[in-house]
């Protein structure tokens, strides 16, 4: 299918254009029978075209239960209408998808519907995204509209300030009458209190820090209401300051009622204090939570809650995690508010080393569970600490210890170690509330820490059966260069689905290469990926061809009970000749792009998954490798990419010819591939592991080199 230019211009071939195209496009006669359906049709729906020429479009795509709507949508669309929006179709697994199409008929002079044409996108993970955001809109102003607040963003470069209407009415003004001016907004504070809001404002830019602030503005009626507001300065990529953005809310009530409590001056005071240390207690714990969910390691979560606590619950904080098995002294991190004394508390230690069995203090917390609290250290309770030496006794006494906390961070009734609190200030004296606190904490911290042990043993779980999977070493082959790479998809608790494999066969100087593509990932589809491992070398060992090779792993696959399937491109290398041979076949997988002095091509012809089905399709083919030739094999996660990005069969073609081009050996191709790749889409934000196989025959040289990263 050609079109030509009546110049003697170049043709193009409009099924070409029509299988470069990112959307699924078909083409039906008026009673939906499909007579076109492009590549990108197959790669969403699942069906290749010859398995769809003449069928129904309801047939093979309409869901059971949207029969009749999509009937009256083709009848519609027939007749003339145009439709255009989102519908839910079937794919050939079965599995029900979100598409958005466009569908229109194809009308001849006469006015006649010769054809309908759809062309289609998956727009699933979008409108679950849409859906997300709506959601947290919603209880983002729901939010804001319980709490009665209203929000601001001040933009630097622009100098323009945005607010919402709640902010302008807590302002006294009528919603849109906010300039966004810096000296409208000026205008509204009460004259007493501007500089000191403008000096806030100022420092936490200056500091690129949170403020709060809390003051009065003049509504344009003359009347005067107080104003609570809550900023952070946002910066950008270099870390320069961009703006502002923030909340405030109506606090007139609460001031003139604190205004009228301060006849009770006492009382009043009191309560402000308590409010004060409830609100830092809250803060306090929210800091730990902010520490412990940005904490990767036992270590970073011990260093950072210390230096989180000093100094806002003590001036000492020592946190003492036990190891997981052996040692019975635990690990300690200190934080002090004068860091020479960090220094001076680790001499200590190794002068005062762990005692498990002291009566009281840490190592009395660890074994029995039970808090330790003391709201003021006096000195007659120095003196009756009767395990103190009078060394000991003299360095409690030069410490000025004043009040302290020690609780066990327990999970599960297990007692992993202990936090304690001290204050030194005269100011400062330990509560029941401080003592709840700290519990809270070492409660928490203690999740955390079991939670990073048990990733961190998930890992090397993984990593250790991921290894398993895969090859340690690759065999040497003469006169040729082999370099091989791997990116797993997701977190490194999770065991990826794509294999390689190269192996010496019975016959000297041949070989067999092996990548592979399971769907899925974790425990089940490393299961299959060993079962397709050792299925391939057994049938490769007793001498089968990759026909077979590809059959047997089928049959395997199908007899192990599992829902699932794979793909799998086997090939022989005969190097024993002048020139290399290569014998490939595919049970579904992409082709290899082949490089030789004509430019790019790929390799074979596709075959059947393996798994589906019970005969597999498999087309052998035999090619001739002479000096200079790279062939580069993949898995579909190197070229499945999500839109914006794209990169087809064309693409991928072009990006191996360039990397080839740049030349080098094997492992230089795979690498410039790699930047490639990496310059499409970074690898950890991926949807799908990676394997490259790059095979080179180099020009210069007979030698052979194989890399595992």
């Amino acid at each position: 299918m050609t079109s030509s230019d009546p110049g003697g211009g170049m043709s193009v071939d409009l099924r070409a254009v029509l299988d470069s195209l990112a959307r699924a496009v078909i083409v039906t006669d008026p009673d939906g029978q499909i007579v076109l359906w492009n590549r990108a049709s197959e790669l969403l729906y699942g069906w290749a075209e010859p398995e769809v020429l003449g069928k129904s479009v309801l047939e093979v795509l309409t869901p059971a239960g949207d029969v009749v709507s999509d009937r009256q949508d083709l009848e519609s669309v027939a007749s003339g209408t145009v439709l255009n929006g989102d519908r839910f179709v079937r794919r050939r697994d079965g599995h029900t998808i979100r598409v958005n199409t466009f569908t229109a008929p194809m009308i001849d002079e006469a006015g006649n519907t010769v054809a309908i044409v759809g062309s289609s996108a998956d727009v699933s993970e979008l409108r679950l995204a849409d859906q997300k955001a709506r959601e947290l809109f919603d209880h983002f102003r729901l939010a804001l509209d319980a709490g009665g607040l209203g929000t601001w963003r001040w933009d630097m470069a622009s100098g323009k300030t945005v607010w919402d209407e709640r902010l302008e009415s807590l302002f006294g003004l009528p919603p849109g009458d906010f300039d966004g001016s810096f000296d409208a907004y000026v205008s509204l504070l009460h004259p007493d209190d501007r500089d000191e809001v403008l000096r806030d404002v100022a420092q936490a830019v200056d500091s690129k820090s949170a403020y709060r602030v809390e003051h009065r503005v003049v509504w344009p009626d003359g009347t005067i209401h107080w104003i609570a507001g809550a900023g952070g300065v946002t910066v950008d990529e270099h870390g320069e300051v961009t703006g502002t953005v923030g909340c405030s809310m109506d606090t007139t009530d609460r001031v003139e009622q604190d205004l009228e409590r301060q006849r009770l001056a006492d009382i009043a005071a009191s309560a402000a204090e308590n409010e004060r240390l409830q609100r830092e207690r809250l803060e306090f714990l929210a800091a730990i939570n902010e520490t412990l969910n940005s904490s990767s390691t036992v270590h970073e979560v011990m260093v950072n809650v210390t230096r989180r606590a000093v100094p806002r619950l003590g001036d000492w904080c020592t946190i003492h995690v036990l190891a997981e098995h052996g040692r019975s002294a635990p690990d300690v991190e200190v934080a002090h508010v004068d860091p020479a004394m960090v220094q001076y508390a680790r001499e200590l230690q190794e002068r005062y080393p762990y005692d498990p069995t002291a009566p009281n203090g840490v190592p009395a917390v660890i074994r029995s569970g039970v808090t330790e609290f003391y709201p003021e250290i006096s000195a007659e309770l120095i003196a009756a600490m009767d395990h103190l030496d009078d060394e000991a006794r003299e360095l409690v006494v030069n410490l000025d210890l004043r009040s302290a906390i020690t609780v066990a961070m327990k999970k599960r009734g297990r007692v992993i170690g202990a936090l304690q609190f001290i204050a030194s200030s005269p100011s400062r004296r330990y509560t029941a509330d401080d003592v709840a606190l700290a519990e809270t904490v070492a409660g928490r911290i203690a999740s955390s820490i079991e939670n990073l042990r048990l990733r961190e043993r998930e890992r090397e779980i993984a990593a250790t059966l991921q290894r398993s999977l895969l090859p340690t070493s690759l065999p040497d082959m003469p006169g040729i260069e082999i370099a091989v790479r791997y990116w797993p998809h997701g977190e490194a608790s999770e065991v990826g689905g794509d294999f390689y494999d190269l192996f010496a066969l019975e016959e000297a100087g041949h070989f067999a290469l092996v990548l592979g593509d399971v769907c899925g990932t974790g425990p089940a589809a490393a299961a299959l990926t060993g079962l397709a491992r050792h299925t391939i070398r057994d049938s490769a060992w007793h001498g089968d061809g990759p026909t077979d090779v590809l059959a047997a792993l089928n049959r395997a696959v199908r007899r192990s009970g599992n829902d699932t399937f794979l793909t799998c491109v086997y090939a022989t290398i005969d190097t024993t000749c002048d020139a290399v041979t290569l014998n490939v076949a595919y049970g579904g997988h992409p082709l290899a792009v082949h490089v030789g002095p004509h430019g790019p091509s790929t390799v074979g012809v596709p075959g059947t998954l393996l798994g589906p089905f019970d005969q597999v399709d498999v087309r052998p083919i035999e090619v001739t490798l002479r000096a200079g030739d790279v062939v580069v094999f993949h898995t579909d996660g190197a070229t499945d990419v999500p839109l914006p990005h794209e990169l087809d069969e064309s693409g991928w073609a072009k990006l191996v010819d360039d990397a080839v081009g740049s030349g080098g050996t094997a492992n230089e191709i795979a690498r410039s591939i790699q930047h490639a790749l990496e310059s499409i889409l970074a690898f950890d934000s991926r949807h799908d592991d990676v394997a490259l196989l790059v095979l080179a025959i180099p020009s210069d040289s007979q030698s052979s080199m194989s890399t595992v990263p």
